[in-house]
């Protein structure tokens, strides 16, 4: 069964929060879910990159304002 796995990065600006979003995911295993959160738009969508050019998948991006939200599956 996959374990969930939550990361809050409010307040960090990048490279922060894709620093710690690769680390998480680094020490996961497949089938793992991420969710990330935080209140800086732009590091979402720069995490939301990473995760694009990389092996793990995406399941959810949101982006409220200046919040956001990614749900991410280790593969």
């Amino acid at each position: 069964m996959a374990n969930l796995r939550k990361l809050d990065c409010s307040g960090l600006v990048c490279p922060m929060p894709v620093a710690k979003t690769k680390r998480q995911l680094l020490e996961m295993n497949s089938g793992d879910i991420l969710e990330v959160t935080g209140d800086y738009a732009e590091a979402g969508q720069n995490i939301k990159r990473y995760i694009e050019k990389h092996k793990d998948k995406l399941l959810d991006f949101k982006v409220d304002g200046k919040n956001y939200y990614i749900k991410i599956k280790k593969q």
